[in-house]
């Protein structure tokens, strides 16, 4: 076992890092209190919109987290908002859930969002995740250099 994570742990550490840092650029780092600001956009902070599936079960392994999302991939890219879809982008929490980010200038369509949670769930339970724990933010959409 101490094989396993010498030889992946960085890699897997990195892949973590990268994942806050990029919601950090994307999301801000602002408190996401949810409110409107007064010319009625949203702020520059990621708002809770919907959580699908089950978040009471613990410590789930990150290898495997990270194995739904790589599975995943390919299936959500018409969903992206360079192919004109809603999302602004996709990671694995901290907390160990998924977090999926909604660009604040796109409706919400709650049809849509469980057309990705399904996509997500299917392959968690290809890994043996049954409901996998989902978490929709609205977001600023990233700008980029």
């Amino acid at each position: 076992m101490n094989e396993i994570f010498e030889k992946y742990g960085l890699i897997i550490l990195t892949i973590i890092i990268f994942g806050v840092f990029s919601y950090a650029i994307i999301c801000g780092m602002t408190d996401p209190s949810g409110l409107e600001s007064e010319d009625g956009d949203v702020p520059d902070s990621a708002v809770f919109l919907k959580s699908y599936g089950n978040f009471s079960q613990e410590g789930y392994d990150t290898r495997v987290m990270l194995d739904v999302i790589n599975m995943s991939n390919p299936e959500h890219v018409e969903y992206m908002g360079l192919q004109g879809g809603p999302l602004v982008g996709y990671g694995l929490s901290y907390k160990g859930h998924i977090e999926i980010w909604w660009n604040k200038d796109t409706e919400v369509n709650e049809s849509t969002m469980d057309r990705i949670y399904s996509i997500w769930n299917k392959n968690g339970k290809l890994v043996g995740i049954e409901d996998i724990p989902v978490v929709f933010l609205r977001c600023s959409k990233y700008e980029g250099d």
